[in-house]
């Protein structure tokens, strides 16, 4: 049946659409396949021969294909036989079309512009026909009588359960795990240098609190106390910041791995405190000497962080890792 409507179609193409008003027989325009499918591709070959010295302009893809939409075009290079007067030049291209068009029979008819030197002239291909595939089962009437179905315009949208899209979520993460590589490889270095420098401002701020807060009561009745506490408070946050064994040592041994005469001096006023229960203004001394010498160790390895390019190396990095806990 489609192959007898493109018959008469194509012999009596007035009973659909009137004729353009101007065509060519060296002008063809055709589909390449009889029928077509609602929203697949399909192409639509364009020819013209015309002689050599004539120029051509072929249709564009906006207004000339509608109601097709145009894909793409590809566009085949001159093709020119004879010499002279006689050369003839063959153009060429083919369009490939999408229709969303419900119409079972579809006709194309598409304008070639042929350049004058005061005007332009329109050549029209013959009407070419193709026939739409309906992919909708057939229904079959139980009774001959009855009419058949009719198409509902509107109808009431049904409501769809949601689903969790978890390959979105899967991608999410592998994208953020990717971002977040790169952003590690790219400043990795530079944030764990900021986060050591954090950490150690954190840790002698919280010496310092604690420190001062023993300290500062401090008197005859108390010294022995004041100063033991003291005493450990300072070597338990010098052994974190130079990870060294500071409580177990002895004060010649300690002052003699810190290399600082002020230290022992220090130190041995202490132990006068702890183990005499002496009491004098070398007493205060010696105990904010202590702080002075834990702040001067800190603001060393501060600096040493900040100007060295990479933190590896650094002795401070068990810092980083195991807080100071007062």
């Amino acid at each position: 049946m489609p192959y007898a409507i493109r018959l008469i179609l194509l012999l009596f193409p007035w009973l659909i659409q009137a004729q353009p008003p101007t065509r060519n027989a060296a002008l063809s325009g055709q589909f390449l396949t009889d029928s077509i499918d609602i929203g697949r591709p399909v192409q639509y070959s364009l020819v013209y021969h015309h002689p050599a010295t004539t120029d051509v302009l072929f249709p564009d893809t906006a207004r000339s294909f509608a109601p097709y939409r145009v894909q793409k075009v590809a566009v085949f290079a001159t093709q020119t036989t004879g010499t002279g007067a006689r050369a003839i030049s063959r153009d060429s291209a083919v369009y490939t079309l999408v229709s969303f068009e419900t119409d079972s029979v579809q006709l194309l008819s598409v304008p070639v512009r042929v350049i004058h030197e005061t005007d332009c002239t329109a050549l029209w291909t013959q009407t070419d026909t193709v026939f739409l595939r309906s992919n909708l089962p057939v229904a079959v009437l139980a009774d001959s009588s009855r009419s058949e179905p009719e198409l509902l315009t509107e109808t009431n949208l049904a409501p769809l359960q949601q689903q969790f899209n978890y390959t979105a979520l899967v991608a999410g993460f592998l994208l953020a795990g990717l971002a977040g590589l790169g952003l590690y490889g790219l400043l990795g270095r530079t944030i764990k240098r900021y986060w050591q420098l954090f950490q150690l401002r954190q840790n002698h701020r919280r010496f310092l609190t604690e420190y001062n807060q023993i300290t500062q009561s401090v008197n005859a009745s108390s010294a022995s106390e004041t100063a033991r506490r003291a005493i450990m408070t300072w070597k338990v946050y010098l052994e974190r910041l130079d990870a060294q064994p500071y409580s177990s040592l002895t004060t010649p041994e300690l002052a003699d791995r810190m290399k600082d005469d002020r230290v022992l001096n220090a130190l041995r006023e202490a132990d006068r405190m702890i183990y005499g229960g002496t009491f004098s203004a070398d007493s205060l001394a010696a105990l904010r000497l202590l702080s002075n010498i834990a702040t001067n160790r800190y603001q060393r390895y501060r600096t040493r962080i900040q100007t060295e390019s990479g933190s590896a190396n650094v002795p401070t990095s068990q810092l980083a890792e195991k807080p100071f806990v007062s």
